[in-house]
């Protein structure tokens, strides 16, 4: 059930995403021909700075969600609407809290930027941007039960729909009317009607959500909760602040223009990440179920299968976007949106850094083990913003992103796994480096090739995409699979995936296998 429910979620999720990020590019594409450059960067900085002001949010939604795992299986209906009533409170807390610090902290928004921007309205402009961020938090408490009960399809496609219907509307507005603050503003009212729909979806999902009882949290489970909600504020903030300040330290330092070439990439990187994210948000549930239901050998297993196919997914996506990003951005937005290669390869490689670190953190926090390694994020943000800072200075944007690099690799990339094997799967974590290492190694011969065999053609920019595109989609996968397609953990991905097939496609063809 548990596999069927992954592959549901997946793949409603992948097509939907899809469709939606294609709308949502569209209109990324109509801002850049209808505003300035200046409007692309500071749509950039505002939204980074959002990102961090949605500090405060985080770590309680994810354990809210991790909370609900054990009542939900459980049938504990008041346990249920106990963590609910919880969240319903904090998240108004919240709200008003985000508000109350961007409006403090909108007067002093000329010192974010190097050179004074030629924008009019600049203040209502962020307070545009805050309003939405705020009324994001109205009536989405209930939706937490979707994601908890393997249900985040749901979600899913009315999020991407809603999303695909205002980007429409924008884009009307831009070329009727090339008004920057309509554009932001139609987007409150699709925010709140989404939290709004969805949670009467909910109700009615989960009748026992109207019943009318309110029950509280005792002590000790508000204290246990609250305690790994700092925990998990502490890992969410170092993430947030690790991806949310670049563009920051790039206004701040080298001036709005790096600031819109960035945020095009940012935009890419953000599609997939956030098309991922939703996967492995699918991913969650499950391996939450699995830990509460199955014994640690059972995780490890399931663990080092899912670790595997992490590792083949993101060597693909890393592969494909340090070959193709540069082609289809002077493609769609012009060249004068381009960086240098060598930093794409710094941007591909953060990026692979972060994907082959999801599946231990998503084992790492199913079992909560957020508390053992609180101090991390705190080591995330010093490391960064003094490397970044410093770098940015002496070799401007690529600085940036190597101070990112250096932060994973001195401290998340190595201390989540290691809470994960002592105190959650409870063995020794040195055949996950080796193996780790085997894939590291692999995953560089991949795009190596990949990018070498792509530089052999040379002709018009839509034909060499489309050459390069189809050698990122060959040679990634011809080479992981005469590499791995006698490993165990392959092995693995195939009986799982056997198991919720049709068992009639796979009579007489176990030879295949």
């Amino acid at each position: 059930m548990r596999t069927k429910a992954l592959l549901k979620n997946g793949m409603i999720i992948l097509i939907v995403q899809l469709l939606s990020y294609g709308m949502d590019f569209v209109c990324r594409w109509a801002f850049i021909a209808n505003l300035s450059m200046d409007y692309v960067g500071v749509k950039g900085l505002f939204s980074n700075t959002l990102e961090l002001l949605s500090l405060t949010e985080l770590g309680l939604g994810t354990v809210i969600v991790y909370s609900l795992y054990a009542p939900l299986a459980a049938g504990d209906k008041r346990k249920i609407l106990a963590l609910l009533q919880f969240y319903k409170k904090a998240y108004l807390a919240i709200a008003c809290l985000v508000g109350g610090i961007g409006v403090l902290l909108t007067p002093f928004l000329p010192h974010l930027i190097k050179d004074s921007p030629d924008i009019d309205h600049l203040y209502t402009i962020f307070l545009l941007y805050l309003a939405n961020s705020v009324v994001s938090y109205f009536f989405t408490y209930k939706t937490a039960l979707f994601l908890a009960d393997q249900k985040l399809y749901v979600t899913t496609l009315w999020n991407c729909g809603m999303n695909a219907l205002r980007s429409i509307v924008q884009i009307a507005i831009l070329f009727l009317t090339k008004n920057y603050l309509l554009f932001l503003a139609v987007k409150i009212p699709f925010t709140l009607a989404g939290n709004l729909t969805l949670s009467k979806r909910a109700e009615k999902t989960y009748p026992f959500l109207m019943s009318g009882s309110r029950p509280a949290l005792t002590g000790d489970e508000k204290k246990s909760l609250l305690r790994n909600v700092f925990a998990m504020f502490g890992h969410r903030s170092g993430a947030t602040i690790l991806n949310s300040t670049d563009n920051l330290v790039i206004s701040r330092f080298i001036g709005l223009a790096a600031v819109a070439i960035n945020d095009t990439y940012a935009m890419i990187l953000n599609m997939v990440h956030l098309l991922v994210n939703q996967m492995f948000s699918a991913l969650t549930a499950s391996v939450g179920n699995l830990n509460a239901t199955e014994s640690a050998e059972t995780s490890y297993r399931v663990f080092r299968i899912l670790h595997f196919c992490g590792f083949w997914f993101y060597t693909f996506c890393a592969t494909c976007l340090f070959v193709l990003l540069n082609p289809f951005i002077e493609l769609v937005f012009g060249a004068r949106f381009l960086f240098d290669p060598l930093i794409v390869a710094i941007i591909c490689l953060n990026f692979y850094i972060i994907g082959i670190r999801k599946v231990p953190l998503i084992f790492k926090e199913s079992m909560g083990l957020l508390w053992q390694d609180w101090y991390a994020p705190l080591l995330e943000v010093c490391i960064n913003l003094t490397v970044s800072i410093a770098l940015a200075c002496w070799y401007g944007v690529i600085g940036v992103y190597v101070g990112t690099t250096v932060c994973m690799l001195a401290t998340s990339f190595w201390m989540e796994p290691y809470v994960l094997f002592r105190h959650g799967l409870k063995r020794s974590w040195g055949a996950f480096w080796r193996t780790n290492l085997k894939y590291f190694a692999v995953s560089f011969l991949t795009v190596a090739l990949t990018y070498l065999g792509g530089m052999l053609y040379q002709g018009p920019l839509l034909a060499e995409l489309a050459v390069k595109g189809l050698l990122c989609l060959m040679i990634p996968n011809a080479l992981l699979f005469l590499l791995f397609r006698r490993s165990e953990e392959f092995a693995g991905f195939l009986s799982k995936l056997k198991a919720v097939l049709p068992k009639q496609r796979f009579v007489n063809k176990t030879n295949i296998l």
